[in-house]
């Protein structure tokens, strides 16, 4: 058992980054099909529908509509021949109605739309045209970013978000959104100044943390001395932490890179840097007094 244990986790282990990779592209993709690129799809379908139905010679009526379309709990008799047993979709009954041949114009003509629309939608999932929906909202995005570099766009942006700001519900959620959307994937990254250990959360407790730069001025101004800001990375999720601000005489820079201290983090200390393990047994001594941010 503890054998199948062992080399159970050491498979997850090899797979898990793989799978990982592939479920948050899969998410985007979903994302933006779901709430952009559905929506465009829906349009081009009702443009396509005003134009007439396709060709005989791109969707098969009977063939087609039965293997792409959406099925119901129907399935065709023996009457039908060939294609007795097979399940009877929504598409299949819009096309074979009796309603395309009422005396009524009215019902004619409306069942005609939606024979032309019951026929694109076959088409769009026969050829995956589907696909250029999403596509067009990628190019969108793009679009939208690129308008919004210019000064015209920033001034745009600006305004909406002035307009925005003033709606009493949406005034109260839209910001936060907007800063961690910023922060995510903004043009402004967060940099680090370095790698340091700091008394924290008591003394004779030390935490590796990074240098973000320095405190806020009110803070400084009590405490009557020279603090520097410091992010205490969590672990197993060194996305998440704390943010402090000690005196910089109390913190000790360390000559590893944020990579490797990062790695030192998600492994809970187990994968310690390289410098570390070379100098172990050398007797230097890594870290220095802190003199500069």
């Amino acid at each position: 058992m503890d054998e199948f244990k062992r080399f159970f986790l050491r498979g997850l282990a090899a797979v898990l980054p793989t799978l990982l990779t592939i479920a948050i592209f899969l998410w985007a993709y979903n994302f933006i099909e779901t709430y952009m690129g559905r929506h465009i799809t829906a349009a081009m379908l009702q443009v396509m529908t005003w134009t007439g139905p396709p060709e005989a010679s791109v969707v098969d009526p009977v063939d087609d509509a039965l293997k792409y379309g959406r099925p119901l709990d129907e399935w065709l008799g023996p009457e039908h021949g060939n294609d007795a047993g097979r399940r009877v979709t929504e598409e299949y009954k819009i096309i074979t109605s009796k309603a395309l041949e009422s005396p009524r114009e009215q019902v004619r003509l409306r069942a005609r739309r939606e024979q032309s629309a019951a026929l694109w939608r076959i088409a769009f999932a026969k050829y995956r045209l589907h696909l250029i929906g999403f596509v067009i909202a990628i190019i969108v995005v793009y679009f939208v970013g690129f308008f919004l570099a210019s000064y015209i766009g920033r001034a745009a942006l600006r305004v909406m978000e002035n307009a925005v700001g003033r709606m009493p519900l949406v005034r109260a959620i839209y910001p936060n959104i907007k800063q961690v959307t910023d922060f995510l994937f903004g043009e402004h990254k967060l940099e680090f100044s370095g790698v340091v250990a700091v008394p924290y959360p008591r003394t004779g407790i030390w935490s590796v943390g990074l240098l973000t730069g320095g405190p806020l001025k009110a803070v400084a101004e009590q405490a009557g001395e020279d603090l520097v800001a410091i992010f205490i990375p969590s672990s197993p999720t060194p996305v998440t932490g704390y943010t402090i601000m000690v005196p910089r005489r109390d913190v000790i820079e360390l000559a590893i890179s944020i990579d490797e201290v990062l790695r030192f983090v998600i492994s809970a200390g187990v994968i310690k840097p390289d410098t570390e393990l070379r100098l172990k047994g050398s007797g230097e001594n890594v870290p220095t007094t802190l003199d500069h941010a």
